[in-house]
């Protein structure tokens, strides 16, 4: 296969969630509406997702709601925060899972089957659940479904906190990236040949024998003055061994475009593996968008309005493009947002974290 032809490869389908999320109108008490309670949770779901998964949470419903593969596979009623400590509203990642966690800010309190989204201390986990605002920011979960909800998940799973229900939609854009197979890549270059230098004299890459080689010196004829011992020649250093190359991170893939920093990032594993600057012509805000890569489809999604006006602002890099589709598989995300990178993304060992108002 040529580059060119890898370049028009079946892009991936795309869901998409566009978080415009409504300014504050007063404390939380006052924008909670109570919700139906959802009946069995995750009970018919199977113990391991099989498919990328999205946990959205909507704090004016006070209810999670759990989409695979797009699909709704379970709801369950959940307790956040109050007013003063109100659970941050954004898109998150599953970072971190512990089957028995002790806050460390509150008392000590338990928090059994612990899912953290931010390391300043949010996260999902079991606890008193009545429907209504209740934490000082954590999202409780009903004891069944954090059980439950605890072997579902996979670190890097995709969390959105929205005031009203978000819903996915099928989505596509010929400026969303594309997945490349493995030989659509620039082949490393080849090792330079070393030439053999035209002399007697060592070079580097001898190999010394075991033991080494001593020089020995033959008897000399009686009558003539003995010979001092020839020294031994000093040593040759050792040649210079080639660096290993670095360990390539694995795992999630999460690409994030920032509009005040200009750049495309991209963190893999939860590490930074590469970042390149973008172009983005004037005009309004960009939004906030996340995509979600589910899997090769043809099926061909309707575009929004306000994503697809973002994406076509963003002039990328083809080799940007590149890096971010030899990467690309399903459960990888994009985020565009005009915010750079906050404080609760941090330099390394965690994913893209959107914070807003």
């Amino acid at each position: 296969m040529t580059r060119h032809s890898a370049l028009r490869s079946q892009p991936l389908a795309i869901v998409g969630l566009s978080l415009f999320l409504l300014s504050l109108a007063g404390p939380a008490q006052a924008r909670f509406r109570r919700a139906e309670t959802a009946a069995a949770p995750l009970a018919s779901v199977p113990d391991k997702a099989r498919g990328p998964i999205i946990l959205a949470v909507s704090l004016t419903d006070q209810r999670l709601t759990v989409w695979e593969n797009g699909v709704i596979v379970a709801r369950s009623m959940v307790s956040t925060g109050v007013a003063g400590h109100e659970t941050p509203r954004g898109a998150f990642t599953l970072l971190q899972k512990k089957r028995m966690h002790r806050s460390n800010i509150y008392s000590n309190a338990p928090m059994p089957f612990m899912q953290r989204i931010t390391w300043s201390g949010v996260a999902l986990h079991q606890g008193h659940v009545t429907g209504r605002p209740a934490t000082h920011g954590c999202i409780r979960l009903p004891a069944e479904v954090a059980k439950k909800l605890f072997g579902y998940t996979k670190i890097g799973a995709r969390v959105i906190i929205t005031d009203e229900p978000v819903t996915p939609a099928d989505f596509a854009h010929p400026g969303l990236f594309q997945a490349l197979p493995p030989d659509a890549l620039p082949a490393p270059p080849a090792p330079v040949a070393q030439t053999p230098l035209e002399t007697d004299a060592p070079t580097f890459g001898i190999v010394a024998t075991d033991p080494p080689a001593t020089i020995q010196l033959a008897s000399l004829p009686i009558g003539e003055a003995a010979m001092p011992p020839m020294p031994l020649p000093e040593p040759e250093p050792a040649p210079p061994q080639a660096e290993a190359p670095k360990r390539q991170p694995t795992g999630h893939v999460s690409v994030f475009i920032s509009g005040k920093e200009r750049k495309l990032f991209i963190r893999q594993g939860f590490e930074p593996v590469y970042e390149s600057p973008v172009e983005i012509s004037p005009g309004a805000a960009l939004g906030a968008h996340l995509f979600t890569a589910m899997e090769v489809n043809q099926k061909e999604g309707a575009a929004s309005a306000s994503a697809a006006e973002a994406l076509e602002r963003i002039q990328i890099p083809q080799e940007a493009r590149m890096e971010v589709g030899r990467r690309l598989s399903a459960g990888a995300s994009l985020l565009i947002a005009d915010q750079g990178l906050g404080r609760e993304t941090g330099k390394t060992a965690t994913d893209f974290i959107l914070l807003t108002p």
